[in-house]
């Protein structure tokens, strides 16, 4: 069996959904063939900065703007139109790497891949299977193409909506969850991994994350939760921000906060930080709440982005399993959630209830069983 999964780097989830996926089929089927495509880049170096850096200073420098953007086009509205338009368009691009590799099925991590394989399959250029991902906790209508043989959702509520707004058969409709690598729900022991770190498994633990844009806000908020919050100690995670990590190493010394802080740069290992810790602060990413809900650690959410990372908020929020920080009094809040022992753990649970295990490999039976019906 041969599986292709077409990505992009609009952010950084729809990318590490993809390698998880493929690192799972990998292991349960080494026999499987995959191959894991940037379609953006694929279709061309003009239409991936488009695209790609288009949403990025969308998202970063006129959010509202963004978010209005983002509202528009989950209607049937003319820049709903305009967008699938713009991507059908591109979507023969595709057919070079579906024609040459050959698969059996397509999985699909990005909304307008997903637009451009309709396309293609309605022309009857291509009859493959194909798997459409969505990375978020609510759905958009970008999501959505008449001749996708699959959805996988995040969570079970979605179903109603791909249904009753979006008018898709129920029947193609899964809620499998965001594929996630297996070291996030492997056996871990804290000891052994604060002993490794050199933290104190008996303190409580911030982790903080600026997220795969790298937002400065983590600086000013790290600084008033280390003024404030005497008795913990803090992870902070800066990505590929040097900036970034530049500041917080200068603020750290300033504060002569060394003692309880570790400072890390990009890591490979975060669902050690992730299980050790007992909150953490970051953007709602799809894939960072994943991951968090599957360490069974709550969300204290510092900053979004209308749109996609707002829904994930709202959704996290509703569940009891994030709190939405105030600009001025988020290291407060923080304080006062880790002292309440109970509230804390609750949330725990909370965040447990909504991980849904074995997405990954749920997928991957889920193309087999598509393919079969093929034969």
């Amino acid at each position: 069996m041969k599986i292709l999964i077409f990505t992009a780097s609009t952010g950084g989830g729809h990318k590490r959904a993809a390698a998880a996926l493929e690192a799972k089929i990998h292991s349960v089927s080494p026999q499987t063939t995959v191959k894991v495509v940037d379609a953006m880049k694929s279709i061309g170096k003009v239409y991936d900065k488009t695209v790609c850096g288009g949403y990025h200073f969308m998202a970063t420098k006129i959010p509202k703007v963004y978010g209005e953007c983002y509202k528009i086009t989950d209607r049937k509205t003319l820049m709903y139109k305009a967008v699938t338009r713009s991507n059908t368009l591109m979507s023969d691009r595709l057919l070079k790497e579906i024609n040459s590799f050959k698969p059996d099925a397509l999985i699909i991590c990005h909304p307008f891949v997903t637009t451009m394989v309709s396309r293609l399959k309605r022309k009857g250029k291509t009859d493959v299977k194909a798997i459409s991902i969505i990375t978020d906790y609510d759905a958009h209508r970008t999501y959505i193409g008449p001749y996708i043989d699959a959805y996988i959702v995040a969570e079970p509520q979605m179903c109603d909506k791909l249904v009753d707004t979006y008018g898709v058969d129920k029947a193609i409709v899964y809620p499998y969850g965001i594929p996630i690598f297996d070291c996030f729900t492997a056996p871990y022991s804290k000891e052994d991994i604060c002993k490794r770190e050199h933290l104190d498994p008996n303190v409580p633990t911030v982790l903080l994350m600026a997220g795969s844009f790298g937002v400065n806000d983590v600086l000013d908020f790290y600084t008033d939760l280390a003024k404030k919050g005497k008795n913990m100690q803090f992870i902070v995670i800066t990505g590929h921000n040097k900036k970034l990590y530049e500041k917080l190493e200068k603020e750290i010394s300033k504060l002569e906060t060394e003692k309880n802080t570790k400072l890390l740069y990009f890591v490979n290992n975060v669902e050690d930080y992730m299980h050790i810790s007992d909150i953490i602060v970051t953007k709602p990413g799809g894939l960072t709440v994943t991951e968090s809900l599957a360490c069974k650690l709550p969300l204290a959410i510092y900053s979004a982005f209308p749109g996609q990372e707002r829904e994930n908020a709202d959704f996290l929020v509703n569940a009891d399993a994030a709190v939405m920080l105030d600009k001025n009094n988020g290291a407060n809040q923080i304080i006062d959630l880790l002292s309440s022992k109970e509230k804390l753990e609750q949330m725990k649970q909370n965040a447990s209830n909504l991980h849904i295990p074995d997405s990954a490999e749920k997928i991957f039976e889920l193309a087999q069983k598509l393919c079969s019906e093929n034969k």
